[in-house]
């Protein structure tokens, strides 16, 4: 390397070798390299995190929706049941559910509410939850042990019913048989599909008197009380149970 001061004074000469210069170049090349692939890391990032939050508002946005959905369905529920009371007051239960139905269907249309639970065929669906639901006694004598969500020994997922032994036991609501069986637990069991994730359970029956994927009514005898299964007395053990989780039968069940 050669170097001339302008100030006129002697210049200044070095020796280095060519393979420094390679080196430099090598650094160079590196260091661009390092330096887009941060670049390109960084903007990767923050596309994700765009990405991210755009997903994040949508899974907010449909949450509110499935909780108006929720809430719905459970105000659909309680309307139901008041007119089931109704019907049952007024002894008119095979008369009265379409008519009902079909106003409280055209109110809900004009009034723009709960469209995403209002089928092609709306009075037809809401007849057969109407019908299904699982209201009626399936036996009357002594409540002997009601219903617990709690943990332990206090769990209890139905409640039970004495009565004679041989007492007719009826289905709560119209089904289809899903199950007519026994298990160890509950003996000689029945369990009924009412459709719209509703399914009721009949346990500790002397005997059953129908079939798997029998078609059931309200109010038709399945089975006859017992003390089968584990067991402790004449009694029938009954459940219900939404989307598969034990419910208390009670906020079904008709006075």
């Amino acid at each position: 390397m050669h170097l001339v001061p302008d100030t006129g004074q002697e210049s200044l000469d070095w020796d280095i070798p060519f393979v420094y210069f390679r080196i430099l170049a090598a650094f160079i090349v590196v260091g661009m390299l390092a330096l887009l692939f941060l670049i390109f890391s960084s903007g990767s990032l923050i596309l994700e995190r765009q990405q991210r939050r755009i997903l994040e508002r949508r899974l907010d946005a449909m949450t509110t929706r499935v909780a108006r959905v929720h809430s719905l369905e459970t105000q659909l529920e309680e309307t139901t049941l008041v007119l089931l009371k109704v019907q049952e007051m007024l002894g008119v239960r095979e008369a009265l559910p379409e008519s009902l139905l079909q106003a409280q269907v055209a109110r809900r249309i004009q009034s723009g509410e709960a469209p995403e639970l209002i089928g092609p065929d709306p009075v037809g669906e809401n007849k057969q939850l109407l019908q299904g639901s699982p209201s009626l006694w399936p036996v009357r004598g002594w409540v002997t042990r009601e219903f617990s969500s709690k943990r332990g020994d206090e769990h209890h997922p139905g409640i039970d019913i004495a009565a004679p032994t041989g007492t007719p036991i009826r289905v709560a609501g119209d089904g289809v048989v899903l199950v007519a069986g026994w298990n160890e637990e509950y003996g000689n069991f029945v369990l009924i599909d009412h459709g719209f994730g509703l399914t009721s359970l009949y346990g500790h029956n002397s005997s059953l008197s129908v079939n798997k994927e029998d078609r059931v009514l309200g109010g038709d005898v399945i089975a006859f009380l017992g003390n089968t299964g584990r067991s402790t007395g004449p009694h029938l053990h009954f459940e219900l149970r939404r989307n598969g989780i034990p419910v208390d039968p009670r906020s079904f069940l008709l006075d």
